[in-house]
């Protein structure tokens, strides 16, 4: 009889304990916070491939023995492709991309020196090679970038009354751009980016009617819309918020 009194003694003390854990706290009485939940912020980390489309502008100015032959303005259209990668660590987000344009900028003006004549060009391939660094802000990424760039240029000189003199070349260069991102989804994001494209003061060797070498200079702007699909999986960190 003594085992089962000490053995309800104990059952009962249990379950005393375990009503008063249930019971509201006194007033006054600290309250234990909960626990923290943590939640996951947007992820840039990962290769992506996405399409892009949009249009650029720029200006053409050429010499020819020393002395200005005049300028024109081209622009156009273009579309393409691009490829790359993001590492995110915290709120940075650094990466690297190739992006390619089919394109269709062109332009035109009659010879400052022979105004009878005619310069005319055409823009139709693009190629940039950049590295970017961006400031996250959850789904949304603001970024610069920057590298090299190559063009494929069609330049003719129309002679009155001997023909066109033309030069098909491959132009190489600089560029410098900014964009803004913002993610969809955990895969799907969209975005805008500006890019200014120098490709310098060169020679243009003309060939067909007449043969000759001029100076051209050329410049570039190009504005695009993008849709990017990311793969991840590079190894990034997530971001988290609590």
């Amino acid at each position: 009889m003594k085992k089962f009194l000490l053995t309800g003694v104990a059952l009962a003390a249990l379950s005393g304990s375990a009503l008063a854990a249930d019971l509201p706290a006194r007033r006054g009485m600290p309250v234990k916070a909960p626990e923290p939940v943590m939640a996951y912020g947007y992820n840039w980390s990962g290769f992506y491939i996405g399409a892009h489309a949009g249009g650029g502008f720029g200006e053409k100015c050429f010499a020819f023995g020393g002395a200005s032959d005049g300028c024109h303005d081209n622009d156009g259209f273009l579309g393409g492709g691009q490829i790359g990668f993001n590492v995110q660590n915290g709120q940075f987000v650094f990466g690297a991309e190739f992006s390619g344009s089919w394109a269709d900028i062109t332009g035109s003006h009659n010879s400052t020196l022979r105004p009878a004549d005619t310069y005319h060009s055409d823009v139709n391939t693009i190629l940039l090679m950049t590295g970017r660094v961006g400031i996250a802000f959850d789904r949304a990424l603001l970024y610069v970038n920057g590298g090299g760039a190559w063009v494929r240029d069609t330049l003719e000189y129309n002679q009155s009354g001997l023909g066109i003199s033309s030069s098909k070349q491959n132009r190489t260069g600089w560029t410098i751009g900014a964009g803004l991102e913002y993610g969809l989804t955990p895969n799907w994001s969209i975005g805008v980016q500006y890019n200014y494209v120098d490709l310098g003061d060169k020679n243009v060797n003309f060939s067909g009617a007449e043969t000759f070498t001029a100076k051209a200079d050329s410049q570039l702007h190009i504005a695009t819309a993008r849709l990017n699909y990311r793969f991840g999986g590079f190894g990034g960190p997530v971001v988290a918020r609590y």
